[in-house]
């Protein structure tokens, strides 16, 4: 195996344990090391960039009222219905 497969694990006792992955044994061909990923340059600070949000034409719990209101005004027929006063 691979020493740069190796994973150290230590416990809280301070105990260290070494693994290896299990495809190491099934793939070997696999499990060979990949080069170093190239640094991207650091990109230069948006101090503005909260300000691309777009903003809400209604406060959250305006928002539920309506969906509740608009709800309530479809089940309106079905309610009126059922509410009719009895046949006797």
């Amino acid at each position: 195996m691979s020493r740069l497969a190796e994973d150290f694990w230590t416990a809280p006792t301070g105990q260290t344990y070494t693994t290896h992955p299990g495809s190491a044994v099934l793939f070997p061909t696999l499990c060979t090391p990949t080069p170093q990923a190239p640094r991207r340059p650091a990109e230069i600070e948006d101090t503005d960039r909260g300000l691309t949000m777009p903003t809400r034409r209604r406060t959250r719990a305006e928002d539920r009222q309506r969906r509740i209101n608009a709800e309530r005004k479809l089940n309106d027929d079905f309610v009126a219905e059922r509410n009719k006063p009895p046949p006797f």
